[in-house]
């Protein structure tokens, strides 16, 4: 008996990478540059003076997220700094610029934060696995994603006590005029 042709079975994946991706078969990320993109970078050895929010670094982080934008071409829409991980909201013009702007950011900031020297390597990974993305649609889903991102900004602050992720958060963004 043959199965059914199943049209779910064509869509393309919206997420790719993170703890995801762990002992699975390597593919292509999806990238979408008429649409957003929620990039997360994870490290489990940025804690204590290592933090991406000590003193020594979040400036450092802060500046390369700008730099490294405005040179790869990618639009960044939120930033969130949290200490052991980064959550961006952006938009990428194209796939060279997409990867460019990952690589050279994450490779910036993790030999800064371990004092590591090009061709000098520290000794173990610093980041935990690959960036996690997923595409996020215009409209209702972007507004999520950016919420999402702001309320992580405001507990990294300490403005806000941190709130479980398995409900929705009690306040919503201004999203302005429509």
């Amino acid at each position: 008996m043959s199965s059914q042709f199943v049209f779910q079975n064509l869509r393309q994946k919206n997420g790719f990478g993170g703890e995801n991706a762990r002992g699975k078969r390597k593919e292509r990320r999806p990238i979408a540059t008429k649409r957003a993109m929620h990039l997360v970078l994870k490290s489990s050895e940025a804690v204590g003076r290592n933090s991406f929010l000590a003193p020594a670094h979040s400036l450092f982080v802060k500046n390369q997220v700008s730099d490294q934008s405005a040179r790869w071409g990618v639009r960044v829409f939120e930033f969130s700094n949290n200490g052991n991980h980064l959550h961006l909201l952006i938009q990428a013009r194209d796939r060279v610029g997409f990867r460019g702007f990952v690589r050279t950011l994450s490779a910036l900031i993790a030999r800064h934060v371990t004092g590591a020297c090009k061709g000098k390597a520290a000794g173990k990974r610093f980041w935990d696995s690959l960036p996690f993305t997923r595409i996020v649609e215009w409209g209702r889903a972007f507004w999520r994603a950016k919420n999402y991102v702001v309320q992580n900004q405001l507990e990294a602050a300490g403005v806000v006590p941190h709130h479980p992720r398995t409900s929705a958060v009690p306040w919503n963004l201004d999203r302005g005029s429509p």
